[in-house]
């Protein structure tokens, strides 16, 4: 196969956020990546990567499962078995080829099902999603960022005497229900397909655990 070792994933460094930075807030984020990346380097993980497990397997675990599969050397017997047979070491040609051919749309299938999994490589976009954003604009321009002029009298009561303070979105006003309602639907359908691709990649992951090495 090809020897290719192009790595991919994410790295802890923690990047600057916003576009002003004081020299103090600087120091203390140089300070945090110092400590992320000896972490990674003595435990294999960070701070960083336990407050987001989920994410972090979805944004790693595809790139190690592509790189075996670009670099691997040999597919496995059986799938109940851990031996694995050396790909162009005696058996017969059309034999070993099938079988490297099997292994590859595995690793394939499962590379395949995390990328779609992961909202940030999912294929799948909502396709109301221009038009939702256009109205949101508009509602914004029209009753204020949070629906602020919306409020009644009860409710600036409400907020003087309780602190409670009442938000209004889009899907509040009658003009902009039909373009939420259909994103938000989309939306809930998007979810549902990512989540169905993560159990069975995570299926598949269980299944052929025992034969992800090389």
């Amino acid at each position: 196969m090809g020897k290719t070792n192009k790595k991919t994933g994410y790295s802890c460094i923690e990047e600057k956020f916003g576009k002003k930075e004081s020299l103090k807030e600087k120091i203390k984020r140089s300070l945090r990546n110092v400590k992320y990346v000896y972490q990674r380097a003595k435990y294999g993980y960070c701070d960083s990567d336990v407050w987001s497990i989920d994410y972090w397997f979805l944004r790693v675990m595809p790139g190690m499962l592509q790189q075996l599969k670009d670099t691997t050397d040999s597919y496995p017997d059986f799938p109940e078995m851990t031996s694995h047979a050396v790909y162009r070491t005696g058996r017969p040609k059309d034999v070993e080829d099938e079988g490297m051919a099997k292994w590859q749309d595995v690793l394939q299938e499962m590379i395949f099902l995390l990328r779609e999994a992961n909202e940030e490589t999912c294929t799948r976009e909502n396709r109301y999603e221009h038009e939702y954003d256009e109205a949101t604009q508009r509602f914004e321009e029209k009753y204020g960022s949070l629906g602020e002029k919306l409020k009644t009298k009860e409710d600036m009561e409400r907020e003087k005497t309780e602190g409670l303070h009442k938000m209004f979105m889009p899907g509040d006003v009658p003009e902009f229900k039909d373009i939420s309602d259909r994103y938000y639907e989309e939306y809930a359908a998007i979810n549902e397909y990512r989540n169905q691709c993560k159990d069975k990649a995570l299926e598949l992951f269980g299944k052929w655990f025992w034969h992800l090495w090389d």
